[in-house]
């Protein structure tokens, strides 16, 4: 194989975007060569959001070619940090919730998980933010027509809606390992969406045209009947695609529907994939299983990660709205509500309530095999009050899964002065095992040490000002 340092040869002195197109190139074909991340379970991580950040640094650093690429620039007369600005960011994310994602994505890839990603590809994600006579002024960001690592798919999927159909095509980004394995992040766009539908600043889009803007915009305003209508429409858009492509790949290897749950894992961040629940159990009765049959399939197969304690944040519905969007979902959401409240679960538990809104957490936790909080005090606070009700019901489905973060991005990608110096006081093992990191207690006299880390911060700091 051709060495990335034969790669960038030029006979003449190269642009900065043509040497970037080279080395997007070179690192394209290693990921075309990486070999998938195999296990027993798959684990599916559905979210609204996956804030990656920029992939060219990730990808160098995972196939550890950063140092060599960064050394062959200068050559040229440019830096990583010159050559980066030539790639879009991902507009996937705008929070927490998809800098969970994107660090799930990124540990389960170096721990040697078999974990993907489903999403929807967003044209307008994220904003650019412009300051016009002092004051800010928010712009959509067309990240799409920019130079970026997502690759088009042969695969379309109808979701059918209660008035209309559409046409999902898949999107695929690459997520690599330490170790030259990958997995994959799978996003689906609507067929036929209309950017220009959307002026600058936003205006123009129309949120009843759902054949045109189902994946314009993450999270559409929602202060109107028509803007919460949308959410659903975007919601159901993502976790009928999910279910698809789910089953689709669970049966092409051979495999009983019946044993879904023992091969695949679904991960639920957050309520806005909750509809994936009657949507699987759906797709199975079409299979052929009843109900009674499919919803213990799907009830193993599904788990939920709460993110807040508020409960104006736990997303409901009104039971009119979806039936108005889904109309195939809610005879099973209503035969999920009557079992909970046959078996004379607490009111406050019941999934649709005396103002017939559908609580979608409900759903989640009445029929996911796991519940989980982000942080310890969060998880504690659940189960002791926000969800008490439930944790009495359920209380073997509760634990915290405390949030981390990834290190190729948030160490060894941002700080390489930081890196070196702790790779050099104290190894490489934490990588693998973050409480190794607690060995640094023992050098906390260490005055050469102690020195080091302040210059490293200092040096950061005159960076920073730089910057700005």
């Amino acid at each position: 194989m051709v060495t990335l340092t034969k790669w960038l040869e030029f006979d003449h002195q190269p642009k900065q975007e043509e040497l970037f197109q080279r080395i997007k190139a070179y690192v394209e074909q290693q990921l075309e060569n990486a070999p998938l991340i195999e296990g027993k379970r798959k684990v599916y991580y559905i979210s609204a959001e996956f804030l990656l950040g920029k992939m060219l640094k990730q990808h160098l650093l995972r196939l550890n070619l950063y140092e060599e690429c960064d050394a062959l620039l200068q050559t040229y007369g440019y830096t990583m940090q010159e050559l980066e600005e030539w790639e879009s960011e991902p507009s996937l994310g705008n929070g927490g919730l998809g800098r969970l994602a994107a660090c799930f994505l990124d540990s389960g890839a170096d721990l040697g998980y078999a974990l993907d990603g489903i999403g929807l590809c967003y044209h307008f994600g994220l904003f650019k933010q412009r300051f016009v006579k002092n004051k800010q002024k928010e712009m959509i960001d067309p990240w799409l027509d920019g130079v970026h690592f997502l690759r088009k798919c042969d695969v379309v999927y109808p979701v059918r809606f209660g008035h209309t159909k559409v046409s999902a095509r898949l999107y695929e980004m690459d997520i690599l390992a330490k170790d030259g394995r990958k997995n994959v992040l799978h996003l689906f766009d609507l067929e036929g969406v209309k950017e220009e539908m959307v002026e600058a600043g936003g205006i123009g889009f129309d949120p009843c045209d759902i054949t045109r803007n189902l994946t314009l915009f993450l999270y559409p305003d929602d202060s109107t009947r028509e803007g919460k209508r949308l959410r659903i429409y975007q919601q159901y858009f993502m976790c009928s695609c999910a279910a698809q492509y789910i089953l689709e790949t669970h049966k092409k290897q051979g495999k009983h529907l019946r044993e879904l749950s023992e091969s695949v894992m679904i991960q639920i961040n957050d309520t806005h994939p909750t509809l994936i629940i009657p949507e699987l159990i759906r797709l199975l009765m079409r299979e052929g299983l009843t109900m009674k049959e499919a919803i213990p399939i799907v009830s193993a197969t599904c788990a939920y990660t709460n993110h807040t304690i508020l409960a104006e944040a736990l997303e409901t519905w009104p039971l009119d709205d979806l039936k108005q969007v889904v109309p195939q979902l809610t005879a099973i959401i209503e035969a999920l509500d009557a079992i909970s409240v046959c078996r004379g679960d607490p009111i406050a538990t019941h999934i649709i309530d005396e103002q017939q809104q559908v609580h979608m957490a409900h759903i989640d936790i009445h029929y996911g095999s796991s519940i989980n909080g982000v942080a310890a005090l969060h998880t504690h606070l659940l189960m002791q009050h926000e969800l008490k009700d439930f944790y009495a019901c359920y209380p073997d489905k509760f634990h915290n899964v405390t949030n981390g973060i990834s290190f190729p991005r948030f160490l060894y990608g941002c700080n390489r002065e930081l890196t070196q110096c702790l790779e050099e006081t104290i190894g490489t093992d934490f990588y693998e095992d973050v409480t190794k990191l607690h060995t640094l207690m023992s050098h906390q006299e260490d005055e050469v040490f102690c020195q080091r880390l302040i210059a490293v911060k200092q040096d950061k700091k005159r960076q920073f000002c730089a910057n700005i």
